[in-house]
């Protein structure tokens, strides 16, 4: 990884961020593609299903965005480490990660497969929906810790500059989760059809071939995990290290779909055709978001690692450099839903009121794309700065500040497109929001960096 820590350090801006993005891109499609081979497949048993599985959707991303904070915090602190050329810091943090994960993952099994039917009829769930959200719900509780300790394991690798290994991964468990898909849903060959529990066991299945080879990864390729001579005391100095960082992040991930379950309970109120046109088109738009979240990556990388390295110069031309590639992203899945939207979403379902209902949605919330995928990248430039709350604040303040409320009010007077309008007005607000905020932080951190350089360099003590 040598040579990627290099590039990424004294590489030509422009390429080295394309060269990072691309195989995370790959992984952050590969993540997406999950969800919408499920959605696909169950969609073709039927509206019931279809529904259901769009009620997990939600409860899923806000499990999935806690453990993903704290990957957060694992990679923004691996990356400046890397740039400090502190091996042993990296070794630390990698081992600290892992055995986090595993707690992580008994602790979300445990209360989430107690507070299945609670959470779900508090959404909005219906009588009829419930024995399929159970069913897909407590297999996807059992194998929690396939999903937690790959995201964890790939975080750290990322943080080391290595997109291609998670990408590569990531695609190589979606292609398998999408043939196990149809065989286990509708019972092929000699595989009994299993209908919604087809979907959860072929994604567990899926999930922990990625769990295992992050770990022999790890252990064997990179030499990071060293359990031997690890004390309480230095596995908890890291675990708030993780924490201080990866608790707001996870309260950033999961602000989104929390914000998510509410709109899905507003929506449950025009019936669970329209919860269902919802879900599909969220599906289609996560691989939108997906490469946001790649890009996202790049920002806490390579912002990192300059910024461990003292170079103030490539952080701020680094940022201005991504916030284009997010715009042009933007623009680009804009222009292409507003005409696809409704072929797209007629891939998954046929029933007219959910294709309209999609399509609707692909129509409108777009046009903020590009603004909260400059919001997102703020987000990791400001944990990169170690001002997590900052970032936090921002993200509760598109969700709780402006959508929410938003969506309360507007759907009451325009119904469904209420809500809508209500998600894209919070994105415009939070990207210019955040292009404030990073812009001043931008600057205090970078004066602060080049400050401390200078007193190294005229102290011989201290360098």
């Amino acid at each position: 990884m040598n040579n990627e820590r290099e590039t990424i350090l004294s590489g030509p801006v422009p390429s080295t961020l394309i060269r990072i993005t691309l195989p995370s891109i790959a992984g952050m499609l590969g993540l997406m593609i999950f969800n919408v081979v499920d959605t696909f497949f169950v969609g073709r048993l039927g509206t019931l299903e279809l529904a259901a599985i769009s009620f997990t959707f939600p409860v899923v991303m806000i499990i999935n965005s806690i453990v993903f904070g704290i990957g957060t915090g694992s990679m923004t602190l691996f990356s400046k480490a890397v740039g400090n050329h502190n091996v042993e810091e990296e070794r630390l943090l990698a081992t600290s990660s892992l055995i986090l994960g595993v707690s992580l993952s008994v602790i979300v099994a445990v209360i989430g497969f107690a507070t299945i039917d609670p959470v779900f009829r508090l959404l909005g769930a219906e009588d009829e929906l419930m024995p399929y959200i159970r069913t897909y719900m407590r297999i996807w509780f059992l194998g929690s810790a396939f999903m937690v300790i790959p995201m964890l394991g790939d975080s750290i690798l990322r943080g080391l500059g290595d997109t291609f290994t998670p990408a590569f991964v990531m695609l190589t468990s979606a292609v398998l989760n999408g043939i196990l898909d149809p065989l286990l849903i509708f019972g092929i060959g000699p595989f009994p059809a299993m209908g919604v529990a087809g979907a959860a066991v072929a994604t567990i299945f899926s999930r922990a071939v990625t769990a295992v080879v992050s770990i022999l990864i790890q252990v064997f390729r990179e030499k990071l995990i060293v359990i031997r001579g690890l004390s309480l005391k230095a596995l908890w100095g890291k675990w708030k290290a993780l924490f201080h960082i990866g608790l707001p992040n996870s309260a950033i991930k999961a602000i989104l779909p929390i914000g998510t379950a509410i709109f899905t309970s507003i929506l449950a109120r025009f019936g669970h055709e329209m919860v269902a046109g919802f879900g599909v088109a969220a599906k289609i738009e996560g691989v939108v978001l997906a490469l946001f979240n790649a890009l996202a990556v790049t920002a806490t990388v390579f912002v990192g690692q300059n910024l461990g390295a003292g170079n103030t110069d490539r952080v701020r031309t680094g940022i201005l450099w991504i916030r284009l590639y997010v715009h042009i992203v933007g623009i680009v899945s804009a222009i292409v839903l507003f005409f696809a939207g409704s072929k797209l979403a007629g891939v998954f379902n046929d029933d007219s009121l959910i294709r309209s209902t999609a399509a609707t949605y692909l129509m409108i919330v777009p046009i903020g794309y590009g603004l909260y995928g400059c919001g997102q990248i703020g987000a990791s430039v400001l944990n990169v700065y170690h001002k997590p709350f900052l970032a936090g604040a921002l993200s509760l303040f598109q969700i709780g500040v402006v959508a929410v409320p938003l969506a309360y009010i507007l759907s009451s007077f325009i119904g469904v497109n209420g809500v809508f309008a209500a998600i894209v007005t919070s994105f415009v607000a939070f990207g210019l929001l955040s292009y404030f905020v990073v812009g001043r932080e931008t600057q205090k951190s970078l004066s602060s960096k080049r400050s401390s350089l200078r007193g190294l360099a005229t102290d011989p003590v201290k360098s």
